[in-house]
């Protein structure tokens, strides 16, 4: 009968050898991974420094191309949602905002002015603005618009480089509608206070000789059972029909059917033939209303 011989451990590895033991193709597995340790440390730096140089590039051309064809219709774009990010926050019962461009008065320092429309007859808006220029912001303030209202924001006596990018900047708004049980009839609430009358306007502009500044003489009468702590006034000069300077001044305690006669003394105004004078008064501020005497 023929012998079977056995298989020797160089035909057939077994995989432990005891219970206890390391298996031997893990040995082995051990062994080519030590052999070849440094090939894969070296595929990894490789692929690392691609990676690397590949973002550096990209990042280099995205750049490049901003600052070359995008910049401008970046900036323009930031400008148009400046103007329209107040709109964003009206929800869907309010109209938006109209919002006009700036005009930038004067030759040095400048005067900055904005037209706000409210075209929403039973909600007032307030917010705080400011005018950018260059992406740098030069003023912010307190605004409101009330329900149907046209309003001018300003900025005085700013600093303007010639060509540069002006626009209006409306932040944190907030829509309040009207109270039906407090304020039934809007139209009727505001007529009863909203009766100022500007009489007497003059304009004395300053000459080259013996005066050196303008004046604005005018009186201020106010016909309401009202009165306020405060009471600002925009002054706008025209040319004709073209606005070309603006100013503010604020009176304090206006009584009910008081009348104020007004000098305010305004540098720079020349070539003017019209002053509109509008008082801007909040008269959803209870705060502002003095106490009936």
């Amino acid at each position: 009968m023929p012998v079977n011989k056995s298989k020797t451990s160089a035909e057939v590895l077994p995989d432990r050898l005891t219970d206890d033991d390391v298996s031997l193709k893990k040995l082995s597995f051990g062994l080519w991974y030590v052999r070849h340790r440094r090939l894969f440390l070296n595929i990894i730096i490789v692929v690392l420094i691609i990676f690397s140089a590949s973002g550096w590039i990209y990042s280099f051309y995205v750049f490049g191309r901003y600052f070359i064809f995008d910049r401008e219709k970046d900036q323009q774009l930031i400008a148009d949602m400046a103007q329209t990010t107040v709109n964003l926050l009206a929800g869907h019962t309010n109209q938006p905002l109209a919002i006009s461009d700036v005009e930038v008065l004067g030759s040095g320092p400048n005067n900055l002015v904005a037209k706000i429309y409210n075209p929403n007859l039973r909600t007032a808006v307030f917010f705080k603005y400011s005018f950018v220029v260059n992406e740098q912001v030069l003023v912010q303030r307190d605004g409101f618009v009330l329900p149907g209202q046209t309003k001018y924001l300003v900025a005085l006596n700013q600093n303007i480089p010639p060509g540069a990018l002006v626009y209006l900047k409306i932040e944190q708004a907030n829509w309040e509608r009207l109270d039906p049980r407090q304020i039934p009839n809007w139209p009727a609430f505001l007529a009863e206070r909203d009766q100022f009358v500007i009489a007497d306007k003059q304009i004395n502009l300053a000459n080259n000789s013996s005066q050196l500044v303008s004046q604005i003489k005018f009186r201020l009468e106010n016909h309401s059972a009202y009165g306020y702590w405060s009471v600002p006034i925009l002054m706008m000069a025209y040319q004709g029909d073209d606005l070309v300077d603006v100013n503010e001044l604020v009176l304090s305690k206006v009584r009910a059917g008081e009348v104020k006669n007004i000098i305010f003394a305004w540098p720079g105004l020349k070539n003017v033939n019209y002053v509109e004078i509008v008082p801007m008064i909040n008269f959803l501020d209870q705060n502002n209303y003095l106490p009936v005497d």
